[in-house]
């Protein structure tokens, strides 16, 4: 049987940057009475057009970030560099006077329109950020950057519209916050293309932590913030969807045709719970997984629906599915994607989470129709032939990415009989592994 070929990527935890500099004021302010001094902070805050890995088919490199945020955090220095260090959340007091705000709001990533990196020399995105504060001597501070990139998803399904946590937080709880309101969101559903980035100052040569002293006698500043985006999220872009399968989950001898009404990518083996700093994601990471999972043992990551309603024809002589392509979003004709997250490993615990090799992690395809009519496939790696892969991450809280890092389609026109396709996936983990998966 000739055999024609769907392309399909899965990627997990691609990266990109945000770069920020800044710089405290030149000006000298006059202390308060209590000895808190006014500094000004500028910054170039900008993101990265990711050019290696971050491109959508036709938006080479575009980013659109909106709703980027500044929140500060302090540890007094007695502490800092003991056993006892650390940074906790802090709202300074201008921030509370304007209508009791909890960080600074970076205006220059509106969503307005694509940035594209290549229409800038490769450079990434920047804009100059600059904020007053009255902070109070005594304190290392940090600075937590958090912005989102998320053009199609519904204000209902923003997970980062109203993330809240006590002042005095420690930086690292607040991570866990903001992965915890991640999971809780996606149990909502499905999210297409939505990305978090985040980072605080650090040396970017050493990866040292580099916080700002605010004491006597120091009153300019310089410091460099680089955050990552790394996604912790699963992307399928499919093209060439066949209209006919067969199933394999009845009469093997005889096996059924049918016309599937539903694509999807599922997966066994995998835990919920990983590490962020030695402390444990919130327990409904594990609850999410164990129901989505249910009495099957596995996890539908995600589902295309093949229906008319979702812009879905059928071309009886190719015998594939065919839609419109979609030049706002970047699909290709007869092409689509959809998104969902996986949970994270930070750097430091990889080759030791759950979610390891030792996890036996599978991937499959799963077909299916609403007459109760199934075909699953094994997605193997088609150069050593297995079907057990790692699932690791290293970033806290992300969902959906895009790519165009895709096959060539086979010519339709020379190979349109064939009931079953190969398929290609790729799996890119932040680590830098990458490999290339087929059907069975």
């Amino acid at each position: 049987m000739i055999r024609k070929s769907i392309i399909n990527s899965l990627y997990i935890s691609l990266a990109a940057t945000i770069l920020a500099s800044c710089n405290a004021s030149e000006e000298s302010f006059q202390p308060l009475a209590d000895g808190t001094r006014a500094v000004t902070v500028g910054m170039q805050l900008g993101v990265s057009g990711g050019i290696a890995s971050r491109e959508l088919t036709m938006w080479d490199g575009a980013q659109q970030v909106n709703d980027m945020r500044i929140y500060v955090f302090r540890c007094p220095k007695e502490k800092f560099g003991t056993s006892e260090e650390a940074f906790t959340y802090y709202i300074p007091q201008d921030l509370k006077d304007d209508n009791n705000k909890s960080y600074y709001t970076v205006t220059g990533f509106d969503n307005r329109k694509p940035y594209y990196s290549y229409e800038h020399n490769n450079k990434p995105q920047q804009y100059s950020y600059e904020f007053k504060s009255y902070l109070p001597k005594g304190f290392y501070y940090q600075f937590l950057a958090v912005g989102r990139d998320d053009k199609y998803v519904s204000e209902a399904e923003r997970s980062l519209n109203e993330v809240s946590f006590a002042e005095g937080t420690t930086l690292q709880d607040t991570k866990i916050e903001l992965t915890s309101a991640t999971i809780n969101s996606a149990k909502l559903g499905t999210f297409r293309c939505t990305e978090f980035f985040s980072g605080h100052l650090r040396n970017e040569k050493t990866k040292q932590d580099m916080p700002i002293l605010i004491d006597e006698g120091r009153e300019h500043f310089n410091c460099i913030l680089t955050a990552t985006r790394n996604v912790a999220g699963m992307m399928m872009y499919v093209t060439n969807i066949p209209t006919q399968v067969e199933d394999n989950t009845q009469d093997i001898a005889s096996p059924v045709t049918f016309t599937p009404t539903r694509l999807s990518i599922e997966v066994t083996g995998l835990e919920g719970a990983t590490m962020i700093d030695t402390k444990s994601v919130p327990d409904v990471a594990n609850d999410l997984v164990s129901k989505n999972a249910g009495d099957k043992g596995y996890l539908t990551l995600g589902t295309i629906d093949l229906t008319l309603a979702n812009g879905w024809a059928k071309d009886d002589t190719k015998k594939v599915f065919t839609r419109p392509a979609d030049d706002d979003k970047g699909w290709l004709e007869n092409s689509y994607m959809v998104s969902n997250f996986m949970l994270p490993t930070p750097v430091g615990y990889m080759g030791e989470s759950k979610n390891f090799d030792k996890s036996k992690v599978t991937f499959m395809l799963h077909y299916s129709d609403d007459a109760g009519h199934h075909r699953y496939d094994n997605i193997k790696d088609q150069n050593t032939e297995r079907i057990l892969f790692p699932i690791e991450t290293n970033h806290i809280y992300s969902l959906g990415i895009k790519t165009s890092n895709i096959n060539k389609p086979f010519d339709l026109h020379q190979n349109n009989q064939p009931v079953m396709m190969d398929m290609t996936i790729e799996l890119e983990p932040a680590f830098d592994k990458k490999h290339e998966f087929v059907t069975e």
